[in-house]
């Protein structure tokens, strides 16, 4: 199976276009094959974007780029679908192009970078899926991978990367430290992936039958050392949902939510927070749905800027609410869904019963 490959890190504001390349590597060695194919992609996709741009001559221009130029143009190249026929191996690549780095390298005067071009920032996406007897990160038994992979090139316009899960990144993550590994641990796939965050995205599927909710643990890592937990709960609107119909809504639900990430400015992030009203919040649970039903009263008020949960137990829940609006006008929205709030020392307690 071939592998996708990040080469460099690029700016923060640098502009970012996704090619899809058919490549072939002919080897007797399978390994090798796959190395041909993926260095193919990689040229291939600089060719079309440089004769996009409106480059003369464009093969003699590609042809004269060093490999420095070429480690400053490619953010990444993911290979979605490979087959191996005899000595031949076929791949399709997507490789991610920083075009600012691209005209650079050509001498082509800079294109004006977008408020929307600003405002995407590096984000890695490592899924796991965690079933009753184990957990699969880089196995091909991970079925969250595959369809997430699909959803987040489909939402996030190459904001989002997910790692090709070469030697690099599995000597220093896999499904057994996951829920333990500490952002500096991780600081050569920061470096490697020009990464501003890594999300490693934790699902446990609801069991098929039931109406039980999938839930997804967002353990998020950022590059200055900070850690946060997120949860996500996908309730399933029938019993009869199949495990690829639970598993293709919750990569849906996670591409989102890791796209809304990528797209907003942790500065911004930062200085709304800093000037709004705090509320530290507990939430005592007995199953998920009930977990879910009060984070999604409290996120979808009008009232709430942000609610963060760092802080995750077995049947208690703790974090912050981040007031816009009036907090005597919150308590009193969620009294009237139901919800149990109860006035402790340091904030809110809140349950459903």
């Amino acid at each position: 199976m071939c592998i996708g490959l990040q080469l460099a890190a690029f700016p923060a504001q640098a502009s970012i276009e996704e090619i899809h390349v058919l490549a072939i590597g002919n080897d007797s060695s399978a390994m090798q094959a796959e190395a041909k194919a993926l260095d193919y992609a990689k040229k291939r996709a600089v060719y079309l974007a440089a004769k996009k741009l409106g480059v003369k001559d464009t093969s003699k221009s590609v042809a004269k780029l060093t490999e420095a130029d070429f480690a400053g143009i490619l953010r990444g190249a993911d290979v979605v679908q490979s087959n191996r026929i005899g000595t031949t191996t076929y791949c399709e690549v997507n490789v991610t192009i920083v075009n600012e780095q691209l005209r650079r390298a050509l001498k082509i005067a800079d294109k004006p970078v977008s408020d929307a071009d600003m405002k995407v920032r590096g984000v890695l996406l490592i899924p796991v899926y965690a079933t009753h007897e184990r957990a699969y990160m880089w196995e091909k038994e991970n079925q969250l991978r595959a369809p997430l992979g699909d959803e987040v090139r489909r939402q996030s316009h190459a904001g989002v990367l997910l790692p090709g899960g070469d030697y690099d990144d599995l000597r220093l993550i896999d499904h057994a430290n996951a829920l333990t590994v500490k952002p500096d641990e991780l600081k050569p796939m920061f470096e490697r992936y020009g990464a501003e965050e890594i999300i490693i995205a934790v699902m446990t599927p609801s069991a098929p039958g039931t109406m039980d909710a999938t839930s997804v643990l967002l353990r998020r890592l950022n590059v200055s050392g900070d850690v946060r937990t997120e949860i996500l709960t996908i309730t399933a609107e029938t019993s009869d949902e199949s495990s690829a119909i639970r598993v293709a809504k919750t990569a849906t639900s996670v591409a989102s939510a890791v796209t809304q990430i990528a797209t907003s400015t942790a500065e911004r992030e930062a200085a709304i927070r800093a000037k709004a009203k705090q509320i530290k919040v507990r939430f005592a649970y007995a199953i998920p749905r009930e977990l879910a039903r009060m984070q999604n009263a409290i996120r979808s008020s009008p009232e709430v800027y942000y609610l963060d949960l760092p802080s995750i137990a077995l049947a208690q829940v703790e974090g912050t609410i981040y007031l816009k609006g009036d907090d005597e006008a919150l308590h009193d929205e969620l009294v009237k869904q139901g919800l149990i709030v109860r006035n402790i020392n340091d904030g809110w307690r809140i349950s459903v019963r």
